[in-house]
């Protein structure tokens, strides 16, 4: 289990944990509890047992009893869980560094108050002790035009707020379902750097659309793994012997990029809170097929199922290809110009993107 969060963790310079769930109630043992600075909260909570024993590999515990104000985003004891951190040893084989940074990623240089943050706000930033480096807010408090049905549902990069701000004597604390993951560079980088997609790397390459995730963007990328590829007859020679020049790349690869974007699954169910729809559909850059993208669970926790469909500009109602992810530890990876998504299936494969079909 170790070995997951070591493959998504430790080569990057930056940690990027992944996400996970977390108790719907914080323990407070008292009432002045509440009132103690940060560091010493989180020691005296259980179910941040394991959040307290990262501040401790990481050197921050100290610092997070200083004056402040911090706003402290803390995951769950589960959501360490899911990536594969069970005890509090473990995280004694993570780089402090690395986990430092990530750790200063989950911390607003400010007291953060819930009525600061704007009403039904989506990607809403504030910046954090990483470097000053910003994340992404969205409070989804109930659907356009019905105020007096609120369900305050709190996203931090896309990580759902399952205890909203418990007072500190020097700041505020928010609880998360899931570790928040940030990778510092590139949606390019970050496919460089994970063999497991080397096949949808080198059909982006083939198709000339990979120098664009290293533009500004921002891009959402839902991106096909290896075993994708290869459970539809496509390896890396058959992929190198197709003539570019028949195929629709905009349909074939351009489908699992979303330019100009910038959506965390958790986006999807705030979309359906706000407006009550968990998705939307569009034409597909560069091709006269239609994409819908969707997210859907009824309860905001946990894993979430995200689908994306293709349709053809007749039959709105027939999709022609699909595919679901469902694990939210695989979802979510943020860098610095867009988002990253994983997919266990392909959307379309060779023969539907061919040309004149």
């Amino acid at each position: 289990m170790f070995q997951t969060i070591k493959k998504y963790i430790l080569s990057l310079s930056v940690l990027a944990a992944l996400g996970a769930c977390s108790h719907d109630e914080l323990e407070q043992v008292n009432k002045a509890q509440a009132f103690r600075p940060a560091g010493d909260f989180i020691r005296n909570n259980y179910d941040l047992s394991l959040t307290y024993a990262a501040m401790q590999r990481a050197g921050i515990t100290e610092a997070l009893n200083g004056k402040g104000p911090f706003t402290v985003l803390a995951p769950g004891n589960t959501a360490w869980n899911r990536i594969g951190i069970m005890r509090a040893e473990d995280f004694q084989r993570l780089d402090a560094d690395s986990l430092r940074n990530m750790l200063n990623y989950h911390i607003i240089n400010r007291r953060l108050l819930l009525a600061e943050i704007p009403v039904n706000g989506i990607d809403v930033r504030y910046a954090t002790l990483y470097d000053n480096k910003e994340l992404f807010t969205t409070f989804a408090t109930h659907q356009q035009g019905y105020p007096q049905y609120p369900q305050n549902h709190l996203f931090f990069n896309g990580s759902y707020c399952t205890k909203k701000e418990v007072t500190l004597a020097n700041g505020t604390l928010y609880v998360l379902d899931k570790v928040i993951k940030y990778n510092p560079g590139t949606v390019q980088d970050w496919l460089s750097q994970r063999p497991e997609y080397s096949l949808f790397v080198a059909g982006l390459k083939k198709f000339g659309l990979w120098e664009q995730l290293a533009q500004a963007g921002p891009f959402t990328v839902f991106a096909p793994e290896n075993a994708a590829f290869e459970a539809a007859g496509l390896d890396l020679a058959t992929l190198n012997a197709m003539n570019a020049d028949a195929y629709i790349g905009a349909r074939l690869f351009g489908v699992y990029i979303v330019p100009r974007s910038h959506y965390f699954i958790g986006d999807f169910l705030a979309f359906n809170t706000i407006y009550g729809t968990g998705g939307f559909t569009a034409k597909i850059e560069g091709d006269t097929h239609n994409r819908a993208i969707r997210a859907d669970r009824i309860n905001v926790q946990g894993d979430v199922t995200y689908t994306l469909s293709v349709f053809t500009p007749n039959d709105p109602w027939s999709p022609i290809g699909g595919a679901m992810g469902t694990v939210a530890a695989r979802s979510d990876f943020q860098t610095d110009n867009g988002l990253v998504h994983n997919l266990p299936q392909l959307l379309i494969k060779p023969d539907q993107a061919r040309k004149n079909q």
